[in-house]
């Protein structure tokens, strides 16, 4: 399993550079010795089994179609990965026994205490779901135990992948592994009736693995539910307050540059509509729910939309009372005022070196993004970003060397450092994002760029353009229920 490790350590390093975060949750629920099938479900072709194998520290045997071998190069590097191909009736002669062997090589692998990873639903997950699954993995768990006197000792262990955007580019990744289930614990079923069993083992399997693949969208819609409703009622409190005097003095004092700015503004910008008129459409948290419940169904990616508005906005928010935080902090205790001066000095000393790998690897971005859009199914597309991303960034690499070598007059040492700063500085660039979008409400600087005016302006307006928006999607799916 040489090539495994070696293999597993290069999809590390391409993984960090290609998701902006990546968590993984229940680790301790994967066995470190024992035989073990790792059911998980399969949102993203095959980038969920790099993602399993680059966060799992067990080498894990994949069962995978046949189709992925069809080509010689191919099918002896998956195989020398520790692949087994599983052939689909109607694709390949002989399917049936083909499979007979395959069965019996991951028997043999797991009576050697191995681990296997099998996407039990047999096809890529649908967008937000876990599909039915099919009973093979659990006719090959059950007759992997039936084979050693139900003594093997044998566990599944389901386990969720979720990304959250699969489409996207540069996104988060998230793993979730449930408990085991003890497949041993069927044993008196089996025998009585096999195919009872093996339908009972599928039912588990499928209830945990929904458990853990869905719990994580559950959680965020939850979160997104909680952020609609403070949005929602911050507006509606905005709108009950007596209107403010104008300060004619104040827009005087401003100065003409500042008060043309206003008046600019204030002429581009279209009048907000009236929240009251969702007040039928969206009375408190249970017509929230319905509006969420119903476009998860019926337009996931409105979600995806909605998500990205309220942490915009939640971020936005912070900013309101970030211009008084130079003042207050010095009332907060000691830690709190050096994680702000850390991030302040990250966000300002970091930058060039972020600016740097921007400016190198935006054009392979580029390229990965609008090449990988010409695939019209969103699961081959998560893969085809993550594949023909390590190429155009590996061309790109070699092509800026090439060039300076021989068209400047920098030396090979320097050529070659340069060309060695690329990948560390793009990944310095993707951490940088990460982090100052993170922790962007410990970061002062941004605080002198909009008075504090400006901001709760700029608040006001994001509220109802969320506001709107949730309206608009509700009349055209009538989503919450009439009254």
């Amino acid at each position: 399993m040489r090539l495994y490790a070696i293999a597993r350590q290069f999809l590390r390093v391409c993984t960090h550079m290609y998701f902006v975060d990546i968590q993984t949750s229940g680790r301790g629920n994967l066995p470190k010795t024992g035989p073990v099938i790792l059911a998980a479900n399969h949102p993203s072709s095959i980038l969920d089994g790099i993602l399993l194998t680059t966060q799992l520290s067990r080498p894990i045997n994949y069962l995978a179609k046949s189709e992925l071998f069809r080509f010689p190069v191919l099918a002896t590097l998956y195989r020398q990965l520790g692949a087994i191909p599983v052939y689909r009736a109607g694709f390949s002669q002989q399917a049936s026994q083909r499979n007979q062997e395959a069965f019996e090589k991951v028997f043999e692998l797991l009576e050697k205490d191995g681990c296997v990873g099998i996407f039990p639903e047999g096809r890529n997950s649908p967008r937000h779901k876990v599909a039915d699954l099919r009973p093979g993995t659990a006719r090959m768990a059950l007759g992997a135990e039936a084979r050693n006197g139900y003594r093997l000792g044998l566990v599944i262990v389901p386990t969720g992948i979720h990304f959250e955007n699969r489409e996207l580019f540069l996104s988060a990744a998230k793993l979730r592994l449930g408990k085991p289930i003890r497949v041993a614990d069927f044993a008196e079923i089996h025998r009585k009736d096999p195919e009872a069993a093996v339908q009972e083992l599928t039912r588990e399997v499928q209830k945990k693995l929904r458990r853990q693949a869905l719990h994580i969208e559950d959680l965020r819609l939850t979160s997104l539910l909680e952020d609609l409703g403070k949005i929602y009622a911050l507006e509606m409190e905005r709108l009950d307050a007596p209107p403010e005097d104008s300060d004619e003095e104040g827009e005087a004092a401003a100065g003409p540059f500042k008060r043309m700015r206003r008046r600019l503004l204030a002429w581009f910008r279209p009048r907000p509509t009236d929240p009251r008129r969702l007040e039928s459409g969206l009375e408190g948290r249970h017509r929230i729910n319905a509006i969420l419940t119903g476009l998860a169904e019926l337009r996931p990616k409105a979600i995806d939309d909605l998500r990205v508005q309220v942490d915009r906005y939640k971020a936005h928010l912070n900013q309101i009372n970030l211009r008084e935080d130079l003042r207050d902090s010095l009332g907060e205790p000691i830690r709190e005022r050096l994680i702000q001066l850390r991030m302040t000095l990250y966000a300002i000393g970091m930058a060039p070196v972020a600016l740097w790998g921007l400016v190198h690897n935006m054009l392979p971005y580029l390229f990965t993004r609008l090449s990988a859009s010409l695939f019209n199914d969103e699961a081959i597309r998560g893969f085809a970003y993550f594949g023909i991303g390590v190429l155009a960034f590996g061309f790109a690499y070699s092509t800026y060397g090439i060039w300076l070598w021989r068209f400047t007059d920098i030396t090979l040492p320097w050529t070659l450092a340069w060309i060695a700063s690329l990948p560390p500085t793009g990944y310095a660039c993707l951490r940088y994002r990460s982090t100052v979008l993170r922790y962007r409400d410990r970061v002062l600087v941004r605080t002198f760029f909009q008075t504090q005016g400006e901001v709760t302006e700029a608040l006001a307006a994001e509220r109802q353009r969320i506001i709107t928006y949730i309206q608009a999607l509700d009349r055209r799916y009538a989503l919450s229920d009439p009254d």
